[in-house]
């Protein structure tokens, strides 16, 4: 009777605590939405945005950032600063045609249901705050819930187009990298990406002989392309004063993917197919990072122009 009576008892606080879970859930999802005011309201051409990219995407437009948006991320710490956008109508509805101009186009109206993040940030600038001196500026950032746009501000339309290109690159580079496949676990580059180029990784290009004699040569004037990158790592390539000559370096694993998926977005598909059609590392390297993005929801980056 007892043994009878003790698995009673058990089943009735399993049952008890998987409802309790469920309710908290539930009580949290509300209390969350809450925070993010999705009525519509014609007279205001922003707040009616805000409940158009609900209605369309279920996600929320953010344009005043504060930190609560971008810091934390359940257990992960975003070391970042946003700026910001002035709060004039005409910088923000410029900035939400330049996102989608640059990157909502881009995609299908039934992949945006399917993979936007939780939401989508405009705003003037993102710095990391994770050096003991000066704070790099990103043009945009991708974390677990959100992605970010930056450069959100009047000089929008005075924007060259190597910017514009520089800027889709990125925002589409950390989309893929750290939401579609960092978070969401939806896209993947296998190992044998890595493989191609491996032997070059994180070496100066004085000590890579199939460059031949750099000597002298500025970065950009240097063929990466016969390895199998994009181009050098602008994250550790810099101009020594001292020494009064450039220490130039080639990407690592990360910077290297990071730049092939920008590639697809911000170089003209006629340079794309020339520059594969040439080097036989870099046909390599698109093998296999097209059959990634065919896996994603057959997403065929051949069709990108």
């Amino acid at each position: 009777m007892k043994a009878k009576f003790y698995i009673v008892l058990l089943c009735s606080a399993v049952l008890t605590l998987c409802f309790s879970c469920s309710k908290e859930k539930d009580i949290y999802a509300e209390i969350e939405e809450s925070v993010y005011d999705i009525t519509d309201n014609p007279s205001d051409p922003i707040q009616h945005q805000r409940y158009l990219f609900y209605q369309d995407y279920r996600t929320y437009l953010i344009t005043r950032p504060e930190i609560k948006d971008y810091r934390f991320n359940f257990q992960t710490k975003n070391n970042i600063l946003m700026v910001p956008s002035e709060q004039s109508n005409e910088v923000l509805l410029g900035g939400i045609e330049m996102l989608r101009s640059l990157f909502l186009d881009v995609y299908s109206a039934d992949f945006k249901k399917k993979h936007l993040p939780f939401s989508i940030i405009l705003t003037d600038s993102i710095f990391f705050l994770g050096q003991d001196t000066g704070r790099p500026y990103y043009h945009s950032y991708a974390s677990q819930r959100f992605l970010a746009l930056g450069n959100v501000r009047k000089e929008m339309s005075t924007y060259s187009d190597s910017l514009k290109l520089a800027i889709k690159g990125d925002v589409h580079s950390r989309y893929w990298i750290d939401f579609l496949q960092g978070a969401k676990g939806v896209f993947s580059i296998p190992e044998t990406f890595e493989e191609v180029s491996k032997s070059y990784y994180r070496k100066s290009v004085e000590d890579i002989s199939d460059l031949g004699n750099v000597a002298g040569k500025l970065p950009w004037e240097i063929d990466y392309h016969q390895l199998g990158f994009i181009t050098y790592n602008h994250n550790t390539t810099f101009y020594d004063a001292k020494e009064e000559a450039w220490w130039i370096e080639v990407p690592n694993a990360d910077v290297d993917k990071r730049q092939w998926v920008a590639f697809f977005f911000n170089t003209p598909k006629s340079q794309r197919d020339a520059l594969i059609a040439t080097y036989p590392k870099m046909k390599a390297k698109y093998d296999i990072i097209k059959e990634a993005f065919l896996k994603c929801e057959g997403f065929d980056v051949d069709q990108l122009p």
